[in-house]
């Protein structure tokens, strides 16, 4: 059907073009020659026939080979018609050319024609956009009272182009009333016939006096400290704040094609994107049989959604949490074939469970994303983060080398290095057993190391929501602490390309950029929901809590960081361990775990992890 339309679409444009010369033709001759004159120099008048077949092809061609008929004339800008004239005078220039070698007919007459032909053809495109300009007024007026009004940041060329999507489009029931712009010298001017009000210091103030209930970035370049203003202002002004167009990498070519979405602080923390390998990481997962222990959870579920996307045969969803796996079905079943992954109960404590599933299905990757992870938490139940984190770790490693897997990749986190809590020293261990795992056969066993995942079940944003929502007073540890951020679509894509990159016993680690103070976090976060810190939300330090620090390192003191292709990963080379030692040591503690022997667990994990700072120990 849309073949079709196009067919006709260029066909009604041909006809017309055709027309448009024949017009031209007659009319140019009458002027030369005079209107009706029977005493016409015979040799012209008699190829007054010929000359309107010759340019009628000329023209004809002269348009496809400028691609005129490949435009979409109703939403037509300066490019379009530019093309336009310069295949009208294409063909002037070729029928001039044989007018001097043929000498048929007067050069002055073919430029005369020329100009006519011009006027005709874009007259007639010009209409359509016209037409269309005011079928969109019309539809705009009919809804006019029960649109939404507006505000753009930025009178650009983006903010030009979504005056022109908004107008093509008025069932998005939005209406631009004004352009907000930092640049002083478009102020007090129009712009596509929308008056530029000022910049942004006269958000409040205009949205105020004209009842704009949002405000939409079109910029290509902004960055994020400029952004996180917008924000605060819009909120302080009672405006939702959208942006056109994605804010990192959009490109002019794109804009055509942008949507509006809306911004949130997710967004204002991000750093530069990891840009991944598709290549790589498609080459790595396409075709293969893929196990994501944890799979139902933040990390894991996204880790999920990719492995299909990548063209997975297999997926393995593999989780101690059933309604986890429901809510993973639920999402997956409308996405992909239901046959192409499968739902696996089951705790990784469970060596005979896991050796099921391996057995049937042998995975040839497997990302092991189970783990219990909140500090708090585990600092009251420390036996349960070591049989979970280090012996279930050890459970599917076992499965893993013995079924002959390719790749092991663990996800382990920056609490791993120098712990103060019993979390981050299960993590640190299960990072040794990957390495020592990695020395006894032919799976590639590795680790990726990342910071606070923002969006993830218990980060501090959602937190620190809940707490503005109730009035406050939001409760931060102290006012040093920092931690470093990353969204999950940058853990799971540093996830998956470690993953291709591995070759054994290496832990990567992401560039993080710099670590945000969790007080500033904090202000943000109530700026951003239209109050003021200390005035209208309190905030209350509450001290550091058992196991916490001020500061999450990223990689040990000594271990030795180098750069991989991608400059946003880099990779921790092993430290050194006696793997007799690590072995022993590992069972001496599985030993006192049996007995629930909790000051011998705490010892074996300071003899593991020489660097494990904890009042208990």
């Amino acid at each position: 059907m849309r073949i079709f339309h196009k067919t006709m679409t260029t066909l009604v444009l041909v006809l017309w073009d055709i027309f448009a010369v024949g017009v031209s033709i007659v009319i140019g001759f009458g002027l030369k020659f005079g209107f009706g004159n029977s005493e016409l120099t015979v040799g012209y008048y008699q190829s007054q026939w010929e000359f309107f077949i010759l340019s009628t092809i000329v023209v004809v061609l002269s348009n496809f080979v400028c691609r005129c008929y490949s435009n979409v004339w109703k939403h037509a800008g300066v490019t379009e018609y530019l093309r336009q004239i310069m295949a009208v005078l294409l063909s002037a220039f070729v029928l001039m050319l044989m007018v001097m070698i043929f000498k048929f007919t007067y050069p002055e007459l073919v430029v005369m024609i020329a100009c006519l032909e011009l006027l005709l053809i874009i007259g007639a495109r010009a209409s359509l956009s016209l037409l269309n300009w005011i079928e969109s007024r019309v539809r705009v007026l009919k809804v006019h009272k029960n649109m939404k009004r507006v505000a753009i940041f930025g009178a650009g060329e983006a903010g030009v182009n979504l005056v022109h999507k908004l107008a093509a489009h008025p069932e998005d029931n939005l209406l631009p009333v004004c352009f907000f712009d930092d640049d002083m010298n478009v102020w007090g001017r129009k712009v596509y016939g929308i008056p530029v009000v000022g910049g942004r210091d006269k958000i409040a103030q205009i949205a105020a006096a004209q009842n704009i209930k949002e405000v939409i970035v079109a910029v290509t370049a902004i960055d994020h400290d400029a952004l996180k203003e917008l924000l605060i202002i819009c909120h302080r002004a009672h405006c939702h704040l959208s942006r056109f167009g994605a804010i990192d990498d959009v490109s002019e070519k794109s804009l055509s094609h942008a949507k509006i979405s809306e911004l949130n602080l997710e967004d204002l923390l991000r750093r530069d994107s990891v840009k991944l390998n598709m290549n790589v990481v498609k080459e790595f997962i396409e075709g293969k049989t893929v196990l994501v222990t944890g799979g139902a959870g933040s990390i894991g579920s996204e880790i999920c959604r990719q492995v299909l996307s990548f063209g997975a045969s297999k997926l393995l969803i593999f989780d101690i949490c059933e309604n986890g796996l429901y809510e993973i079905n639920n999402e997956l079943k409308g996405r992909f074939d239901p046959s192409s992954y499968e739902l696996l109960l089951g705790s990784v404590r469970d060596a005979k469970r896991l050796h099921d599933v391996f057995e049937q299905y042998s995975p040839e990757v497997v990302f092991h994303a189970a783990a219990h992870k909140h500090v708090p938490m585990m600092e009251l139940n420390p036996m349960e983060a070591i049989k979970n984190n280090v012996f279930g770790t050890m459970n599917v490693a076992n499965e893993a080398l013995a079924s002959g897997a390719e790749k092991f990749i663990l996800i382990s986190t920056d609490k791993a290095v120098n712990p103060a809590n019993i979390m981050g020293a299960s993590k640190r261990i299960a990072e040794i057993i990957v390495q020592l795992f990695d020395k006894l056969g032919d799976t590639d066993f590795a680790a990726v190391r990342f910071g606070n995942v923002l969006g993830s079940s218990g980060s501090v944003v959602p937190f620190f929501k809940k707490q503005i929502e109730r009035g406050g007073p939001v409760t931060v540890t102290d006012r040093d602490m920092r931690r470093y951020f990353m969204t999950i679509p940058e853990a799971v894509q540093l996830v998956l390309e470690a993953g291709a990159m591995a070759k054994g016993g290496e832990i990567f680690v992401l560039d993080m950029g710099k670590p945000v103070y969790i007080y500033d976090l904090a202000c943000d976060m109530i700026r951003l929901s239209g109050y003021e810190p200390e005035k209208d939300i309190k905030i209350e330090f509450t001290g550091l809590r058992p196991g916490e620090k001020l500061f999450e390192e990223i990689s040990l003191a000594d271990e030795d960081v180098t750069k991989t292709s991608n400059n946003k990963i880099f990779i921790c080379k092993p430290v050194f361990y006696d793997d007799e030692d690590v072995r022993r040591e590992l069972e001496r503690m599985r030993g006192y775990i049996n007995e629930l022997d909790r000051p011998a667990v705490f010892s074996c994990v300071k003899e593991l992890v020489p660097t494990f700072a904890h009042e208990k120990v």
